[in-house]
């Protein structure tokens, strides 16, 4: 499969500083985690609990202020909470060596999960006091699942015992460690690797107009009249409704954005072009070989820029998985891909 040529090109941006741009994984592609957050451009990393998830009783601290955020009760806590976790493993090991058997393994494992999640507020009463009484009112009780709970929705002993070893995304994203962590929450199921992730229309268009920062150009109303727009997620709106509103974005001829379809290569293209173009690309262009009329000035564009070459062989209608658009757009954007 022929992939389009990324040459050398001078960053010619500013980049938004948020932590959302700071992330080489963007939390926004994990459901398991924004269930549970939200976006906050004021936030220390780009994100803070919501008041509607799991993490509510969180939602009321002031995730603007990095010693706050950063420090014992903070970011230090949530290491510590993961290290913590290495006493898991051995305990597996032991047992394991022993020859004990699945469910014995499972029901210990789950109970010193529920130790360590409780013992993590050391030195916090008021913490500690949220975390029973979340459990009590989840689970009934205030230590935290019991193991024949755990299998009766896991479905599996060998479940239960992985499960156990998983962690919330949603409080490492929003304590800068999502990318410390990321490999686990592959491991643990809770999200595909970016090789088998789609990229969607709305994830690429947010992500290159993040890119602008303050830099944003005038243009369309984002409150363009997309009949669609109102399915756009919730984390990625304000960023589309900057794409629309700079151009980036403009939809299709039926008024839709389509915000939830994989982008396809010459999409990708196209967004790239405007946003490296700032959006002034001559239109008239010259029929490329292969190209869709519909993107050929902005694929010119990147033609003359350098960045594409052999345009007849590339599969410009192939939809993109997200490595594969960060790999396209990242020489040009930097880490905010």
């Amino acid at each position: 499969m022929k992939k389009v040529s990324l040459l050398l090109f001078p960053l010619l941006f500013l980049f938004l500083a948020t932590a959302v741009l700071a992330y080489e994984h963007d939390p926004r592609l994990n459901p398991a985690a924004m269930k549970d957050i939200i976006v906050n451009p004021d936030a220390v990393y780009g994100f803070s609990p919501s008041p509607d998830g799991s993490l509510s009783s969180y939602a009321e601290f002031d995730w603007t202020d990095p010693d706050l955020v950063n420090g014992k009760n903070g970011r230090l806590a949530r290491i510590a909470y993961h290290e913590s976790i290495n006493e898991m493993y051995i305990l597996l090991d032991d047992m394991r060596a022993e020859g004990l058997g699945t469910e014995e393994i499972a029901r210990a494992v789950s109970a010193k999960r529920n130790e360590i999640r409780l013992s993590s507020y050391d030195g916090d009463p008021d913490g500690l006091a949220a975390a029973k009484a979340r459990n009590l009112e989840k689970y009934g009780h205030e230590e935290g699942p019991l193991p024949d709970e755990l299998f009766e929705q896991y479905g599996s002993w060998e479940e239960v015992i992985w499960k156990a070893f998983s962690a919330n995304p949603g409080m490492d994203a929003c304590l800068g460690l999502y990318d410390d962590y990321y490999a686990l929450y592959i491991a643990s199921g809770m999200i595909d690797e970016e090789e088998d992730q789609e990229a969607s229309r709305e994830y690429a268009a947010a992500v290159l107009a993040e890119s602008f920062g303050e830099n944003a150009p005038a243009g369309n109303d984002s409150e363009a009249a997309f009949s669609d727009l109102g399915q756009v997620s919730g984390w990625y709106a304000a960023s589309v409704n900057t794409a629309i509103s700079s151009g980036l974005l403009r939809g299709y001829e039926d008024a839709t954005l389509r915000p939830g379809r994989t982008v396809t290569r010459a999409e990708a293209c196209v967004l790239l072009a405007r946003r490296l173009s700032n959006g002034v690309v001559e239109q008239g262009a010259a029929a490329l070989a292969g190209v869709p009329g519909w993107a050929a000035a902005e694929i010119a564009y990147l033609v003359s820029e350098g960045i594409v070459s052999d345009t007849a062989s590339v599969l410009w209608d192939e939809p993109l998985s997200v490595a594969e658009f960060r790999a396209l757009i990242r020489p040009y954007v930097g880490k905010s891909a």
